[in-house]
């Protein structure tokens, strides 16, 4: 008897997750390579309250708009790459996107969610289309050189410690070295 239920739990186990493939196949790749990379289901991709995060909160309506075109896109017909890869879905995904970066550019906070304002998220979606031989006209990615940033955002820089201790440390380090050489050379 134990046997008989055991089997058929798995049945239906490997029945909805065969199921569940044939709604879309539609996935974002996300990570540095293949060995720490996560995948994560188009549908999944604003699948979070953005509203709920400060930071992010002023692209409310615009990732609304972009949820509900991939979300038209799930429900339209399974396993249909070409709608996720349609302008009508991608516009939306881009300008959600880079509302959520540029608000966290402006804010200089990180981002609340790794799906959040992230070139990832366009970049595997770019790359999945072209994947699924639908390749985009425009590929999808995030810029610092947006008109909304310029002026407000100087670069990647981060300063650890004030000039006169940089002074301090370059000066403390040029001493040493050339202690260090004076002494190799009297040997």
């Amino acid at each position: 008897m134990f046997s008989k239920l055991v089997s058929v739990v798995l049945l239906t186990a490997l029945a909805g997750r065969a199921v569940a493939q044939t709604v879309t196949n539609f996935t974002v790749t996300i990570g540095p390579d293949t060995k720490r990379s996560t995948t994560v289901m188009a549908t999944e991709v604003l699948n979070f309250n953005v509203a709920s995060f400060p930071v992010i909160s002023s692209c409310d309506g615009k990732c609304k708009a972009a949820s509900g075109a991939i979300a038209a896109c799930a429900a339209a017909a399974a396993n249909d790459s070409a709608c996720y890869c349609a302008s009508t879905t991608t516009a939306p995904l881009q300008d959600c996107e880079t509302c959520m970066f540029e608000a966290l550019v402006i804010a200089n906070k990180p981002m609340p969610l790794p799906l959040a304002g992230s070139n990832q998220v366009l970049t595997g979606w770019t790359l999945n289309c072209a994947n699924q031989s639908h390749p985009l006209a425009t590929p999808l990615g995030l810029s610092v050189s947006s008109p909304n940033l310029i002026g407000v955002w100087d670069g990647p820089f981060d300063s650890v410690f004030p000039d006169a201790v940089g002074w301090v440390i370059a000066v403390t380090g040029g001493l040493l070295g050339s202690s260090l050489i004076y002494m190799l050379c009297q040997m």
